[in-house]
């Protein structure tokens, strides 16, 4: 994962304002379609839940939530008109995406370890199955899409934003093929293995989006003051210069008077 110091964030220099401003639009619209179906889709599969008596989908459910309030964040981040606020915004929100992302690690990696201590739960039904295929072909276009806009315009939080719709893609695989591919039938907590493999890498990028998003504010917040130092030290430099001046001045009056 890069460095959100080699990420200038939203940086227009490398397009034109025009294309920026439309490549802006269209990122924030595809985010409000990946809200709406993930609390659509998250909702299913916790109703599917409770109706089936099983916690097959669950991890899932969790993730689209967490994924919808990420993805509000952004949308919120590319509301921003200005090349100034865009960045201030995209460092905010990375660190909110952070911390939902090792908020989805507790949630799933703990319902995870449970399951697989556990019987054996009941296989995916119908219902399963299909927002599994809506899931993966919805966010698998979205994704391409949001993943082009976020290396054009240079938006940390949409990239981060990508890779946790792609996590979720990779989350309801397992419920798609568990009963029609025998090697994996082979396996019963296969689903909750990859789950947690999942949860641990949200983790471990949460993890490491706050630490740059924190060194970065710090490094501009360190470079303001500086920059206040020495306005109010030039500034200090032109009194004293003015003064002389005039100092000066007055001397050369007095002594022709006199």
């Amino acid at each position: 994962m890069e460095s959100l110091q080699n990420d200038k964030n939203f940086n227009t220099d490398t397009i034109d304002h025009e294309k920026f401003q439309r490549l802006r639009r269209i990122a924030f619209w595809a985010c409000v379609i990946s809200f709406i179906f993930d609390i659509t889709l998250g909702l299913t599969a916790f109703i599917n839940c409770i109706r089936t008596k099983s916690f097959v989908g669950f991890s899932y459910s969790v993730h689209t939530f967490m994924d919808s309030l990420c993805t509000s964040f952004v949308s919120w981040h590319l509301m921003a008109k200005t090349t100034h606020d865009s960045r201030r915004r995209d460092i905010l929100a990375c660190c909110v995406i952070g911390a939902l992302f090792i908020g989805s690690f507790l949630a799933i990696e703990s319902r995870a370890i449970q399951s697989m201590m556990s019987p054996p739960s009941v296989r995916p039904d119908l219902t399963v199955v299909i927002y599994s295929f809506i899931h993966i072909i919805v966010f698998t276009i979205l994704s391409i899409i949001k993943i082009r806009i976020s290396k054009q315009i240079r938006s940390i939080a949409l990239k981060y934003d990508t890779l946790n719709s792609i996590i979720g893609i990779i989350m309801v695989l397992p419920l798609i093929v568990w009963d029609r591919v025998v090697f994996i039938n082979q396996f019963t907590h296969l689903d909750d293995l990859i789950q947690a493999l999942m949860a641990l890498f949200l983790f471990l990028a949460g993890g490491k989006l706050i630490l740059d998003s924190i060194t970065i504010m710090n490094t501009e917040y360190a470079r303001k003051i500086r920059e206040e130092k020495l306005k109010k030290m030039l500034h200090e430099s032109d009194d004293d210069d003015h003064g002389h001046a005039f100092g000066g001045i007055n001397t050369s009056n007095y002594v022709i008077g006199t």
